[in-house]
């Protein structure tokens, strides 16, 4: 089946999103020995520890969104609202399937639901974000990667598993919540 999405692929470990102002702090595989020796606190270990859909570490000034918990392809699915989806290929027989099925009362209920997984995070002040795979450094990508053009600010991810008959995925919603806060903005005021 011929895929028309920029689907990305691991080498074997989570997918990360980045912004683009931490992109070059990222080292990847630099350093990294073994995932399981908690000694080990190469960028890549500490991401291959995060074993949740949604998980965050620390990065330079900020922080990066680790996507783990089930191997396979993730796409970007941007919606009109300023976000969009993070959609992982589990098992899926024809890719027309997944627009429909992310705007279906089903994934809705799913990503609303309390066991639904969440996490804020905060764009770079220019609100590009960089999917790529958690062993690339940064400053040498290497692998498949997509930039993904956000509005700067604060954003809501949910994630949830969802299947219906020929299709299996993780999604993760993308939901913008406020512009960033201008710190200097704040400290005139006080």
């Amino acid at each position: 089946m011929m895929r028309t999405r920029t689907w990305i692929a691991t080498s074997g470990g989570p997918h990360l999103l980045i912004a683009d102002e931490q992109l070059p702090h990222w080292r990847g595989i630099e350093r990294w020995r073994d995932h399981n020796d908690p000694a080990d606190q190469s960028d890549y270990a500490r991401a291959c520890r995060v074993t949740t859909w949604l998980g965050s570490l620390a990065c330079q000034q900020g922080s990066a969104v680790v996507l783990s918990g089930d191997a396979g392809d993730i796409a970007w699915y941007p919606n009109r609202q300023g976000g969009g989806f993070l959609v992982q290929w589990l098992g899926v027989d024809d890719e027309r399937l997944i627009e429909p099925a992310l705007y279906a009362p089903q994934l809705r209920d799913r990503l609303e639901s309390s066991s639904a997984e969440r996490l804020e995070f905060e764009t770079g002040a220019s609100g590009t974000m960089w999917l790529i795979d958690a062993s690339d450094q940064g400053y040498d990508l290497r692998n498949s990667h997509q930039a993904l053009a956000l509005l700067p600010g604060n954003y809501l991810a949910k994630a949830a598993s969802y299947g219906s008959p020929g299709l299996a995925m993780v999604v993760r919603e993308i939901c913008w919540i406020s512009p960033p806060v201008n710190e200097a903005a704040l400290g005139q005021e006080r």
